[in-house]
Formats: C-alpha cells, sequence, structure tokens
C-alpha cells in the first residue's frame, strides 16, 4: 500500500506525539487534569492504524487527540506574557514541552480529521451554524449573571468582574457562525472565513474536552484535576456552562466543514 503525502505527514507528526509524551519530562501545576499522557500515546497509536486506513471510526482517537490538546489555549496566554515581559505573576510560567505535545496532539487530530471526515456525511450546515450561533450565548450571558450577582450554578469563590472579553468573543462567534450559513457570508474571502472557522473550533473544542473530558475523568479517579468534586454547583457549572464550549466548537466545527464542500474553491 502506497501513503499519501498527508498520510506520511499525519505519521511522523504521531511519532513525535508518542516519544514526547513518553518522555519523563517536568510539568507545572497548572496541567493538573490535562489529559493524562497515556491517553495521548493511546490516542496516538490508534490514530495511526486509521491514518494508514482511513474510516469513520477513526474519530474516537481524533476526540481522544483533542482532550490531549487541551489546554493548549491557557499554554499560548501564558507564553504571551512569559515572551513579551508583561508581570502576569504564575501566569507567566509555561510548562514548554507539554505545550509542544498539546500542539502536536492538535496537529494529529487535524491530520487524521482530514484524512477520515471525507468518509464521514455531516448534517447540513445551516442546521449547525444557527446551533453554534445559540450555544455560543451560553457561557458569556453565564458570565454576566454572576457579574451581576446571581448565584445559580456560579462556582465558589467566584469574583470576576465584568466579562468584557467573554462579550467580545460572543460577538465574534455568533457572527462568524452566521457567516457559515447565511447568503452575506458567501460573499466574504473564503479562505478568511475557512481560517476563521477552523481556528475557532479548534480553540473552543480543545478547551471544551478539556473541561468536560477532563472532569469525567477526575470523577472516575483517572485524573487528579482541579474542580472540587465537593461541591456539585461547580461539577454541573464544569459539564454544563462549560461544557458549552465543546458543543460550540463541535457545531463550527460540522458548520466550517459543510461551507468548505459547498462553496467553490
Amino acid at each position: 500500500m502506497r501513503l499519501q503525502r498527508m498520510q506520511i505527514a499525519a505519521l511522523a507528526v504521531l511519532a513525535a506525539v508518542v516519544v514526547l509524551a513518553l518522555a519523563p519530562l517536568p510539568v507545572l501545576p497548572y496541567t493538573a487534569g490535562f489529559a493524562p499522557h497515556w491517553v495521548t500515546v493511546l490516542a496516538a497509536v490508534l490514530g495511526a492504524v486509521f491514518v494508514v486506513r482511513p474510516r469513520p471510526a477513526g474519530l474516537l482517537p481524533a476526540l481522544l487527540l483533542l482532550w490531549s490538546a487541551g489546554g493548549l489555549v491557557l499554554d499560548a496566554f501564558r507564553a504571551f506574557f512569559a515572551v513579551t515581559g508583561i508581570p502576569a505573576g504564575e501566569f507567566a510560567r509555561v510548562d514548554w514541552p507539554g505545550m509542544a505535545l498539546r500542539g502536536l496532539s492538535l496537529a494529529g487530530c487535524a491530520l487524521l480529521g482530514a484524512l477520515v471526515l471525507p468518509r464521514v456525511r455531516v448534517p447540513g450546515g445551516a442546521w449547525l451554524g444557527y446551533t453554534a450561533f445559540a450555544v455560543g450565548f451560553v457561557y458569556p450571558l453565564a458570565k454576566l449573571y454572576w457579574s451581576a450577582g446571581g448565584t445559580l450554578l456560579r462556582p465558589a469563590g467566584y469574583g470576576e468582574g465584568f466579562p468584557y472579553g467573554e462579550l467580545i468573543m460572543l460577538v465574534i462567534g455568533a457572527v462568524g457562525s452566521l457567516a457559515l450559513v447565511q447568503r452575506w457570508g458567501r460573499s466574504l474571502p473564503r479562505r478568511l472565513v475557512l481560517a476563521g472557522g477552523w481556528t475557532g473550533a479548534a480553540m473552543l473544542t480543545t478547551m471544551g474536552a478539556m473541561s468536560v473530558l477532563g472532569t469525567f475523568a477526575q470523577l472516575l479517579g483517572i485524573t487528579r484535576g482541579p474542580v472540587p468534586l465537593s461541591d456539585p454547583a461547580t461539577v454541573v457549572t464544569v459539564g454544563v456552562v462549560y461544557g458549552s464550549w465543546l458543543l460550540f466548537g463541535l457545531a463550527v466545527a460540522g458548520a466550517t466543514l459543510s461551507y468548505q464542500r459547498t462553496t467553490p474553491r
């Protein structure tokens, strides 16, 4: 069987994931609750099988690789402060080897997805785009409600102010979701829409997978994460409110894939 260039690239990335995951490198406390390295190794090995013989079942190791990439957005924020020198205290410390591993996991997930997704039927892009638009309101409105003094499902010790950043991201996410499915979005540069869609999907799904799968792993005793399991409200909040990131990201990914398939190059 002759492998294509994308398959060779995917195998090389997954091999690098395994090597880095098995390396006895130090980690920082903020990575508690991230995907265990054995999950990353398992995902890479299973992913390699479906790289060679792409099948829809390859979405399972792709999901595990997505979980393994969880925390990459946090790494990026910390790296920004570390590189620029802006005072941020502990938040300027970065798990550089872990960041590289999470970046490679995301790249492996993307390459595996590019090989597997052509064999997967995706629901209509309009339905997914409008779902993404609706789900995108969950997290920002929850933060707005908590900042206004609301107590329902508010995490213990919550003390953040007005969610300016979250509301800005809400506007960007809402406009981006609609651009994928409404007629006016077809007048925008195709590459710009695709870049925005896939970038948003990557950020949302990695953070969502980290929250949802990380909480499940902690409940099962697989990891020792930061979620206080003795506080039911916080567990529900992580699973529902923060978990909306995962649903949001998956809906954006599906709408972006549909847009990519139905728009001329």
